[in-house]
């Protein structure tokens, strides 16, 4: 799959743009340009990571991905008005939802009768992780995946939403992210780094797999670990 990237905006000449221009050699700065193999076709696969830094094309590789039209953030299309334990697949099993809250480590249980802007950014970002894996599109891409949350909560949601979309069995996610260290956490079947232009994919065996993205995880973190972290 070649994705390429052309994003272009007015170029300004005012007097401060042209000192811009002047003293930093930035003469193109109004274009960014992007070019990306992520060769993901002949291989069975349901997670993919795209990470680099920011402003290195993340997002518009991810609009580009299943055909465009399919790039949402866990933060987005929340209903204000109702709780979250009602926000969440209203039309879906309800034991399939109190399953996936608790399994991504929201098990405070007072916090599903909250709408979602009354919930912790930890808390938060776990009913978005639980949304996504009980309403299960068949394909879908997640912007500004861990961004704005504490790293060691970062790592151990990743890992439990790993877990979690793999029951899915058949649907795919792509996951854009700024930060490294859930890569061992999160265990994709690819990562695609913008930085450096270079796809790894994880080998086929779920032992190798962990060798291949350098698990060093010297505590096992269960369920009821999970449930019992408070944000």
């Amino acid at each position: 799959m070649i994705i390429k990237v052309r994003n272009k905006t007015d170029d300004h000449n005012s007097y401060r743009s042209a000192r811009v221009k002047s003293l930093f050699n930035a003469e193109r700065g109004n274009e960014f340009n992007l070019d990306a193999n992520i060769d993901i076709d002949d291989m069975e696969w349901q997670i993919g990571l795209v990470v680099g830094p920011s402003g290195s094309g993340k997002t518009s590789i991810g609009k580009q991905l299943f055909g465009g039209g399919k790039l949402i953030a866990l933060y987005d299309g929340w209903d204000k008005k109702i709780p979250i334990i009602d926000a969440i697949a209203p039309d879906g099993d309800f034991d399939s939802v109190t399953g996936a809250l608790a399994n991504v480590g929201l098990g405070d249980v007072p916090s599903w009768l909250r709408p979602f802007h009354a919930l912790s950014n930890g808390q938060q970002f776990r009913a978005g992780l639980a949304r996504i894996i009980t309403e299960a599109p068949n394909e879908v891409i997640v912007d500004e995946f861990t961004s704005v949350i504490d790293r060691q909560i970062a790592k151990i949601g990743a890992m439990a939403f790993s877990k979690g979309w793999r029951r899915n069995k058949g649907k795919k996610i792509v996951l854009l992210a700024c930060h490294y260290d859930i890569i061992e956490w999160l265990q994709p079947d690819w990562v695609f780094d913008t930085g450096t232009g270079e796809l790894k994919k994880a080998t086929s065996s779920s032992q190798d797999q962990a060798s291949s993205w350098k698990l060093g995880r010297s505590t096992q973190v269960i369920g009821s670990t999970l449930s019992h972290i408070t944000i």
